[in-house]
């Protein structure tokens, strides 16, 4: 299968008819918005491609680490104009790295036998964590938000409370979407209740904001419901397969 065989596959197939046209209301409510109140080219192409790596990875579908590269590489750029740097340090220094060690990961755990997707798309395969797993998870977490809120402090972040909660959950969602594990959308979900937070208090606190950015993470927390959902799903499907799950 040469390359353009591949995209055609990998982009458009698999999709159901509820899927392609909760994509397309996304896309579509986005350029609205960038016609009616313009943003900067960098913050709507962001937000576009944010928009449609979120949904292909709630598909399973690994094609969403490059849009996810074009949508992280632009989003730190927007964050460092709004002194955001815990969401631009978060951005560039990790979420950029990640796309590359995500799509080698997930290249290796991809299949077609047993799928939810329609046509035998590729999808990869899910797992979900063990009761101790979430537990280390959860103490993990905390302790490194306490401890980068204090470093944002000492940065001078705009709103570091908000801001290190973000990055350090964040970054904990990006590892566990890496490893394959459904528990991500939990913290995905956590996730964009507190950035949304973060982009309406940068409204409230200095009447400046992004529009498409937060227009983008209220998306981001819709499809996160699905996502768990869906993956929900794919780790059922996977558990039952003819094959064992890859650790």
């Amino acid at each position: 299968m040469n390359i353009m065989q591949w995209l055609k596959h990998e982009l458009f197939d698999g999709w159901t008819k509820f899927e392609a046209g909760w994509l397309g209301l996304f896309v579509a409510i986005q350029a609205a918005v960038f016609i009616v109140q313009p943003d900067s080219p960098a913050a709507s192409i962001a937000a576009v491609c944010g928009i449609l790596c979120v949904v292909f990875v709630g598909k399973g579908k690994i094609s969403n680490y490059f849009f996810g590269l074009i949508s992280v590489s632009l989003y730190a750029y927007v964050s460092y104009t709004f002194k955001l740097y815990g969401e631009m340090m978060l951005n560039l220094l990790v979420y950029v790295p990640v796309q590359f060690i995500g799509f080698a990961m997930w290249r290796r755990h991809m299949t077609r036998e047993n799928t939810l997707s329609r046509n035998n798309a590729p999808e990869v395969m899910a797992k979900a964590l063990s009761v101790k797993q979430w537990a280390c998870v959860v103490v993990g977490t905390v302790i490194g938000t306490l401890a980068y809120i204090e470093l944002l402090k000492s940065l001078g972040s705009a709103l570091p409370a908000l801001d290190g909660a973000t990055v350090v959950i964040s970054m904990v969602a990006q590892l566990l979407m890496v490893l394959r594990y459904r528990e991500q959308w939990v913290l995905w979900i956590l996730v964009n209740i507190l950035t949304i937070a973060l982009w309406t208090g940068m409204w409230l606190h200095h009447h400046e904001t992004s529009l498409p950015l937060l227009l983008m993470y209220v998306m981001y927390l819709c499809n996160s419901v699905y996502g768990y959902y869906n993956w929900t799903r794919l780790v059922q499907r996977h558990q039952t397969a003819s094959y064992p799950l890859q650790k």
